[in-house]
């Protein structure tokens, strides 16, 4: 495909979706001219299904698969839409309007030889870890996010998500890996999503953790007193998890092993010191000697 024949998908995975939210998403994204795919987690309530109009492909799943095999279900939806590009948007990521997508493909199609070596560009500039300045409109990245970063399609093809993460890590991962094959990764300058992190941001109310965290925001000069707040505390236990499985096997750099104590704070906010002591010792289990599709199954009753 010629650099002159542009044409980007978007993908969105949805579980138990916010509608009004979602509602809102699609009818943007329609109206900046993209074709829609959007893969069901198996929702307990699948009545929004029915009600989705504008969207070119929608995929509903019998069971949760987890995150990083529904992307590569997009995949290959937006392989046969014959799409260049694949946009991957949360269903709470709302895109900021106007929604002027392409103008970020067509701004990396004037450097030929920085385009054919690009992998993924993220439109969730906030959230990238950059390394430095491209030119006026790029960073160089070192991780992104999942919602927010188009990826080639040829790339998506031929290297996979993992799918035995299930939910985190999924995107840090790839972009170690795709880093590693040789590809670049950018953010693009311009924030272009409401992007949040957790349901809601919660200052930690135990001493511990306070203390704990207003010491580490002196050391990383990062305000890091308040927290990405879960309903669901396991969703802490995975994020503990599957850093530890990917650091054991060096699948990322050892430097993201910062982020440990962080995950191990959350639980102990949100579960005191008994039960986290009983999360972190199955994290380090499953963490280490792998075997993550059978805890995934125990989790979330998936089969």
């Amino acid at each position: 495909m010629s650099l002159d024949s542009l044409s980007i998908s978007v993908c969105i995975v949805t579980y138990n979706p916010d509608t009004e939210i979602l509602f809102k998403i699609i009818h943007i994204l329609r109206n900046s001219g993209l074709s829609i795919i959007l893969v069901d987690n198996n929702s307990s309530d699948k009545s929004f299904l029915s009600l989705l109009q504008n969207v070119d492909n929608i995929i509903p799943l019998e069971n949760n698969v987890g995150l990083g095999k529904a992307y590569n279900i997009c995949c290959e939806a937006s392989k046969k839409l014959g799409a260049e590009w694949i946009l991957f948007l949360d269903q709470d990521s709302i895109p900021l309007e106007p929604f002027k997508v392409n103008e970020v493909i067509e701004k990396l199609k004037n450097n030929a030889q920085l385009y054919y070596n690009i992998a993924i560009v993220s439109i969730n500039s906030d959230i990238a870890t950059k390394t430095s300045i491209i030119n006026d409109d790029f960073y160089l990245a070192k991780y992104v996010v999942g919602s927010g970063m188009i990826v080639k399609n040829c790339v998506c093809e031929k290297y996979k998500f993992l799918e035995n993460l299930f939910l985190y890590s999924i995107d840090i991962e790839y972009s170690t890996r795709i880093r590693r094959a040789g590809y670049y990764i950018l953010a693009y300058k311009k924030q272009m999503l409401d992007y949040k992190m957790g349901e809601i941001s919660k200052k930690y109310r135990r001493k511990i953790p306070r203390y704990l965290s207003y010491l580490l925001s002196k050391l990383t000069g990062k305000d890091l007193t308040s927290y990405p707040f879960y309903s669901n505390p396991l969703r802490y236990y995975m994020m503990l998890r599957n850093n530890i499985y990917l650091l054991t096997r060096h699948k990322v750099e050892i430097t993201y092993s910062k982020y440990l104590p962080l995950f191990v704070l959350y639980l102990y906010e949100n579960l005191g010191l008994k039960e986290t002591l009983k999360y972190v010792l199955r994290a380090m289990k499953y963490g280490i000697f792998g075997n993550l599709d059978n805890d995934n199954k125990r989790i979330f009753n998936s089969k």
